[in-house]
């Protein structure tokens, strides 16, 4: 009986080698190439045989005091150098398969301690080590590379709970039996550092879920503003598009005022001219620029300042081409353009204006819109704080946009005017 528990104890201890590399490798990125695979087959029969060999020599404890240096060791140079995986990664994978090594090893533990025999633990250890390694490889591997990849922070959250058990196993149970010599303190000193562990990961989880949650909400509210400004697009160019239909009529109206003058109809005539001129007048967009997206935009909100009382100043000098998309540019001038008007449209006559300059400057294109405003304006994380609910959308959203294409804007208040400056990088073609 003794013989054939020591020949299972043999071959789990092999299956254990082969279960803590092929998970180490897993959770640090698996082989990418043939070469990587080749790699970690030439190498395993290597380490086993050295292991193998140590055991023959100079037996189990010795081995196990050794294994850092016979299998751990190599493992991470293999990683690193063989497989091109990061350091930090590599290492954090060899200790969380180290943990996870223990599953197995505590179904051994509990068979053997309920059955009371030593071959009934072995033969648990055997045949449950390959479904625990499955198990694993299908729920634990995808979260675990995943957490690691994700941020310096979250790796070391990860990290932290495998590393000190690593150093916590051989230091009180393999290089001393500091943990079953009875002293409180060394039984203690795991679950301490779980539990600060714990709470500093239940802490960042919750910060990172705060985060998320807003980079959500804007996205969502991105993806509902861009789709906006394209409907405005299309909009202000279906309207571009009447009043050329209309110029293009314009033959026809000279015929009807001709008719009229034939027949002596003055007033009939000036009636006519005076009702083709307002219609035309409503529908042609005005001209600021070569950029066509600019001018419409412009035009409708100089029409919308005009109806609200607002002196809308506009200086735009922009090629045709930007480096930004349409959708981009019409939330970014829309959400600047419609803050501004809503900021002054309740002031005093004389301070019901809106400046506006377009440009381009050192390969860079140049947004900045002023105005007044009444109160006073609190500032959070660069952002102007929004006094009313569901409000405070529109600067959030710029902020949003600049900062994916590599740009910069700022928000500022001072003297009583308020200015909004964005500064975007444009495309090569654009710059020509």
């Amino acid at each position: 009986m003794t013989d054939l528990v020591d020949i299972l104890g043999g071959i789990n201890y092999g299956l254990v080698f082969f279960f803590g590399t092929a998970l180490s490798v897993s959770i640090a990125g698996g082989c990418k190439t043939r070469r990587d695979w080749a790699v970690l087959f030439a190498l395993c029969p290597v380490f086993l045989a050295l292991q193998t060999l140590s055991w023959l020599m100079l037996g189990l404890d010795v081995t196990k005091q050794l294994y850092p240096l016979l299998i751990h060791l190599p493992l991470l140079l293999v990683l690193v150098f063989g497989l091109k995986k990061p350091f930090n990664i590599s290492l954090v994978s060899i200790c969380a398969a180290y943990l996870c090594c223990q599953l197995p090893r505590c179904s051994d533990i509990t068979v053997t301690a309920v059955t009371g025999s030593a071959l009934a633990g072995q033969i648990a250890y055997t045949s449950l080590i390959l479904p625990i390694f499955l198990f694993l490889l299908r729920y634990f591997v995808p979260s675990a590379r995943d957490t690691m990849v994700q941020s310096p922070r979250s790796l070391f959250l990860f990290g932290g709970l495998p590393i000190i058990y690593y150093f916590f196993d051989y230091s009180t149970a393999i290089y001393s039996d500091l943990l079953y010599s009875g002293s409180a303190a060394v039984v203690e000193l795991l679950p301490t550092a779980v539990g600060l562990l714990y709470m500093v990961y239940t802490t960042a989880y919750r910060q990172q879920l705060q985060r998320q949650t807003q980079a959500e909400l804007l996205n969502s509210l991105m993806a509902g503003q861009l789709k906006q400004a394209g409907t405005e697009i299309a909009s202000l160019r279906q309207a571009d598009a009447q009043s050329a239909i209309y110029r293009h009529d314009m033959r026809h109206h000279l015929a009807v005022i001709n008719a009229f003058l034939t027949d002596g109809k003055l007033q009939q005539a000036e009636e006519y001219i005076k009702q083709v001129q307002a219609d035309i007048e409503t529908i042609t967009p005005k001209r600021f620029c070569a950029n066509e997206l600019v001018n419409l935009l412009c035009s409708s909100f100089s029409t919308k300042a005009e109806r609200m009382g607002v002196r809308l100043t506009l200086e735009a000098s922009l090629p045709g081409a930007l480096g930004i998309s349409d959708t981009e540019l019409c939330a970014l001038l829309s959400n600047g353009l419609e803050n501004a008007l809503n900021a002054v449209g309740a002031l005093k006559e004389n301070r019901r204006w809106v400046e506006v300059s377009c440009g381009i400057q050192a390969g860079k294109l140049l947004i900045e819109i002023k105005n007044p405003y009444a109160g006073q304006i609190s500032f959070r994380d660069g952002l102007p704080e929004a006094t009313l609910s569901n409000h405070g959308h529109g600067c959030r959203s710029i902020q949003a946009i600049v900062k994916r294409s590599r740009g910069l804007c700022s928000f500022a208040a001072e003297n009583g005017i308020f200015s909004l400056r964005i500064v975007l990088p444009m495309k090569e073609t654009a710059e020509g």
